[in-house]
């Protein structure tokens, strides 16, 4: 979310990496209530192997969705939504977004996406310099609509596959292939050319033009039967989904939701 916050070996020894979800806590209260020790097949089983360190996962999110987000960041994404003029928040996400266009540039062009690349680079022009430094996004009014690569799709292009899923304190889900590639976006210029302070900004202004995106999604959110769950495999479809540019393939997508049920049960 804001920025890489690197404390979990902290939250491991308070936490621990096989904590349970608020189901498997209750049946825990049960059984000491009945003066019976839990056995083996009492704990938390996870299955998923997109998610092989689930219980570690569930510790992160329950710190992010029961405490970061709701003390903190949605009350501050809600303020934010609710008492700043559409213009200038619109203004934010095209600046933010238009200093990623260099990078998309270059991973459009390493996937051999020429006409993506030329739209990139055409649209960081145009906005930098019409769009007052990306304040206006010019260019999609001019048809040039916005063509984002990562690096991490790149890789993907190649074969790489995304890994083990993992649930970041405070930054959010990413998968082990993103954690390994999502720096390499910030060598390119201007990304490369922003101090410390001026890029734990722009952070800070991404993470909280994504939880404004995701207002919308809160009440499907809260009543769903397991949110962690919920979430995890939104992204992990979100990933596929930009990696295949929209186009997943039809089993694989089937295959998603086949996980999903199974672990609904």
């Amino acid at each position: 979310m804001c920025q890489r916050i690197i404390f979990v070996c902290l939250l491991i020894l308070t936490l621990g990496t096989g904590c349970t979800s608020k189901a498997a806590l209750d049946n825990n209260q049960t059984a000491q209530t009945d003066n019976a020790p839990a056995s083996k097949s009492d704990q938390p089983q996870y299955n998923d192997e997109r998610d092989p360190f689930e219980g570690f996962n569930r510790a992160m999110w329950n710190f992010n969705y029961n405490y970061l987000d709701k003390y903190f960041l949605k009350p501050v994404a809600h303020g934010y939504n609710d008492y700043v003029p559409s213009p200038i928040k619109t203004g934010v996400v095209n600046f933010v977004d238009n200093l990623d266009e260099p990078s998309s540039l270059v991973n459009n062009t390493l996937q051999g996406k020429w006409k993506n690349a030329a739209t990139s680079g055409g649209r960081f022009v145009i906005n930098s310099t019409i769009g007052l430094l990306g304040l206006v996004d010019v260019a999609d009014m001019m048809g040039l609509s916005e063509k984002s690569e990562s690096f991490s799709e790149v890789v993907g292009y190649y074969g790489v596959p995304n890994g083990p899923y993992f649930m970041l304190p405070a930054y959010g889900p990413k998968v082990t292939r993103e954690l390994a590639t999502d720096w390499i976006d910030d060598l390119y210029f201007p990304l490369a050319e922003l101090s410390t302070g001026q890029n734990i900004i722009r952070l800070a202004l991404k993470g909280l033009n994504a939880r404004v995106a995701a207002i919308p999604q809160e009440r499907l959110l809260d009543n769903s039967l397991d949110p962690y769950s919920f979430v995890k495999n939104a992204y992990l479809q979100n990933v596929e989904f930009k990696l295949h540019d929209g186009k997943v393939p039809q089993k694989q997508e089937n295959d998603d939701i086949d996980d999903y049920l199974d672990e609904l049960d």
